[in-house]
C-alpha cells in the first residue's frame, strides 16, 4: 500500500501543477481583454503617447523586482536583443494606444491579431525559411477576415485601423525576433529579455512626458488603466508566460493567447462599445487564421500521445 501511494503522489502533483499552469496562461488573454476597454476609455482623456509612456514606466518598475535575479547574470546577447525588441515594443504600445483613441476595443484587437499576416514574410526576411503552405493559408484567411470587416472597397478603413496595423507589424517583428534569438544554441532568459525590452521601450517613449500636458494622468480612469496595463497586462503577463509556458506547451499557449480577441470584444460590449455583425464574422475568420499552425501542432502532439505502439 505504501509503495502504491508513493507511486501515485507524483502523478497527482503533476496534474495539479498542470492545472495551475493552464489557469495562469489562460488568465493572460483575459487580462489583455480587460485592458482594451480600459485603455479605450483612458485615451479619450489623455494623449495616447503619454499614456503609452506611463504604462511602460509602470511596467518597468513592476517587472524589476521579479526580473532582478535574472538581470544580474545577463549576457550581452540578451541586452542587445532587449534593445532591438524595445524599439518594436514602443511602436506596439504607442500604436495600440492611438488605435484605441480612434476605434473600438474589438476593432483594435482584430488589428492586433492580424500580425499573423506579417509573420511569415518577416520570418523569411530574417532568414528563417520560406513560408509554408500553412503560413500562406493563414495569410489568405486573415486577409479574407479583413475584407469582411472593412468591406471589399475598404469603406470602413480609418486612421485607427492604420495605427492598429502598425501595432500588428510591431508584434510580428517582436515574435520573429524572439524566435530568432531563442533558436540559436544556448539558453536565453526570457524574463531578463522581457525586462530589457520594456525598459528600452520606456526610454524611447520619454519624448511624450516632455511634450504633453501631464495633468490628465491624475484622472481616475487614466491612472487606473495605467496601473492595470503596466502591472497586470505587461509585468504579470511576462512573468506568468515565462514561468508556465513550458509546462503548457508553446502551441497550446499560442492558441490560448489568441482568445484575447474574444475577450476584448466581450469586455468592449460591457463597456457599451459597438460591435457589428461584420466585425463578429471577420474577427472569427481572423481568429481561425491565427490559430491554424498552433492547432495543427497541438493536434499532432495529441495524436502522438494516443497513437497505439506498434
Amino acid at each position: 500500500m505504501a509503495s502504491s501511494t508513493t507511486a501515485e503522489t507524483p502523478s497527482a502533483a503533476d496534474k495539479k501543477q498542470d492545472r495551475v499552469a493552464l489557469l495562469a496562461i489562460f488568465s493572460i488573454p483575459v487580462i489583455w481583454g480587460i485592458g482594451f476597454p480600459l485603455t479605450h476609455n483612458a485615451v479619450a482623456s489623455v494623449d495616447p503617447g503619454l499614456y503609452a509612456f506611463a504604462r511602460s514606466l509602470v511596467a518597468t518598475a513592476a517587472l524589476l523586482p521579479i526580473a532582478l535575479p535574472a538581470v544580474r547574470r545577463v549576457s550581452r546577447r540578451i541586452v542587445l536583443g532587449g534593445l532591438v525588441l524595445g524599439v518594436f515594443s514602443a511602436i506596439n504600445i504607442v500604436s495600440q494606444s492611438y488605435a484605441l483613441h480612434y476605434i473600438s476595443s474589438a476593432s483594435t484587437a482584430f488589428c492586433v491579431t492580424m500580425s499573423i499576416v506579417f509573420i511569415p514574410f518577416i520570418s523569411f526576411a530574417l532568414g528563417q525559411g520560406w513560408p509554408s503552405r500553412l503560413d500562406i493559408a493563414a495569410v489568405l484567411i486573415g486577409i479574407a477576415g479583413a475584407v469582411i470587416i472593412l468591406g471589399p472597397h475598404l469603406d470602413d478603413l480609418s486612421v485607427g485601423y492604420l495605427w492598429g496595423g502598425a501595432a500588428a507589424f510591431a508584434i510580428a517583428m517582436t515574435i520573429c525576433i524572439i524566435g530568432k534569438l531563442t533558436s540559436r544554441s544556448g539558453q536565453v532568459d526570457r524574463l531578463a529579455l522581457g525586462f530589457f525590452q520594456v525598459l528600452t521601450g520606456t526610454v524611447l517613449l520619454l519624448y511624450f512626458p516632455f511634450t504633453r500636458d501631464l495633468e490628465p494622468l491624475a484622472e481616475p480612469k487614466v491612472w487606473i488603466a495605467v496601473l492595470f496595463m503596466g502591472v497586470m497586462a505587461t509585468a504579470l503577463a511576462i512573468y506568468l508566460q515565462t514561468r508556465y509556458q513550458r509546462r503548457v506547451g508553446s502551441a497550446r499557449t499560442s492558441v490560448i493567447f489568441n482568445l484575447d480577441l474574444v475577450f476584448a470584444s466581450l469586455f468592449g460590449l460591457l463597456n457599451r462599445e459597438p460591435l457589428s455583425l461584420s466585425q463578429i464574422l471577420g474577427g472569427a475568420v481572423v481568429l481561425l487564421a491565427s490559430m491554424l499552425e498552433s492547432v495543427q501542432q497541438w493536434l499532432r502532439a495529441m495524436y502522438q500521445r494516443v497513437r497505439p505502439i506498434p
